[in-house]
């Protein structure tokens, strides 16, 4: 593997991104299957997927943005801190993507895990959230079997590929973890 490790999970290992990732990065970020589970609007260029090299994202705060490897890349986990108050509530937004060709494999179920406990264990978290699309069943299953509680749906909130999805919001909070 090229990049740092940064955690080894059961069944994963999640490293930072090197330079030699960014074809992997931009290949699977734009592929037509990829971006149906995700509200992507634009082509990934070069810049895109240079901020995930490093594990930052190139935003400040703890937001990370790492490679789910097995032996190669196989998908991108990604636990963000954006919101204005995530570092006060000790928040976190977990999200991911795995390569097509790897699907079914249990990846980002590892890599979910992985992360999760990360946010819990070591950043000290409260509260981490996630969402997928309504129709998306084995993104619902991912989260589902790392702990998280279904919260709500926001009916036709993502615009993707012409047609109208509902969102499904997840929780989960440190004393339902494990």
């Amino acid at each position: 593997m090229p990049g740092p490790v940064f955690l080894d999970g059961d069944g994963v290992t999640l490293r930072t991104a090197t330079e030699e990732d960014v074809p992997f990065l931009r290949e699977n970020h734009d592929d037509p299957r990829v971006r149906a589970t995700r509200s992507v609007h634009e082509p990934a260029d070069d810049e895109w997927a240079r901020r995930r090299l490093g594990g930052t994202m190139g935003r400040d705060g703890d937001s990370l943005a790492l490679l789910v490897c097995d032996d190669d890349p196989v998908g991108l986990v990604y636990l963000v801190r954006e919101d204005p108050n995530a570092h006060t509530q000790r928040l976190g937004e977990l999200a991911y993507w795995i390569a097509p060709d790897e699907w079914g494999n249990g990846y980002a179920t590892a890599a979910a895990d992985r992360l999760v406990a990360h946010a819990f264990d070591d950043l000290g978290l409260h509260r981490v959230t996630a969402s997928a699309f309504a129709d998306n069943v084995a993104s619902r299953r991912v989260l589902e079997s790392v702990g998280f509680q279904e919260e709500g749906v926001a009916r036709k909130e993502a615009f993707v590929d012409g047609d109208w999805q509902d969102v499904v919001r997840y929780g989960l909070l440190v004393e339902e973890w494990r």
